[in-house]
């Protein structure tokens, strides 16, 4: 999450999941964004299998500078674990990243924020940590109730990656920016 752009702004993002042993809401996951601003996202999720819809918003507040790191805010639909139980739900989020350097031939990022879940009528804090090396990346992340690390591989506009889950569920996922 370097909060940067990239100079190649796409117009759509599609992204899917697949944790075949999560619940009927985390199996199968689907979403599809629109870059309406270099700095503004717009859409919506689907999760056939439970047949939930959720919003998702995201707005870079200020991009990083050589100083100072960026600022995201925005709102999703994530499933949660409380306990033993997974919970869907609207989230409002913050964050702020920052590109570190690199260590050796790794770019490192790391990000802080909190998540107000409001299944869990509660805030939480959430954070990470992205190391690239070239098309490779590894991004280990808190999103307040669990732990999740995800392994990619980007090809001109596709990431495909492989997910660890709160650290106890593999899966599957892509991304397309078109």
């Amino acid at each position: 999450m370097r909060g940067a752009n990239d100079g190649k702004l796409p117009k759509l993002i599609f992204n899917s999941r697949w944790i075949p042993e999560k619940s009927d809401s985390g199996q199968a996951y689907f979403s599809l964004r629109a870059v309406v601003h270099p700095d503004v996202t717009l859409g919506a999720d689907y999760r056939p299998l439970s047949e939930d819809v959720g919003l998702l918003a995201t707005w870079r507040v200020f991009s990083e500078t050589d100083k100072w790191p960026a600022l995201v805010v925005g709102t999703s639909h994530d499933d949660f674990t409380d306990g033993d139980e997974e919970v869907d739900s609207q989230t409002l989020y913050g964050s702020l990243s920052k590109y570190l350097g690199d260590l050796g031939p790794v770019e490192v990022a790391p990000y802080i924020g909190g998540a107000y879940i409001f299944e869990l009528d509660d805030l939480r804090l959430l954070g990470g940590i992205n190391l690239r090396y070239k098309d490779w990346s590894l991004l280990a992340q808190y999103s307040g109730t669990d732990t999740h690390l995800t392994a990619g591989w980007d090809f001109d506009s596709i990431r495909i990656s492989a997910v660890y889950w709160g650290l106890k569920y593999p899966g599957l996922a892509a991304t397309w920016r078109y």
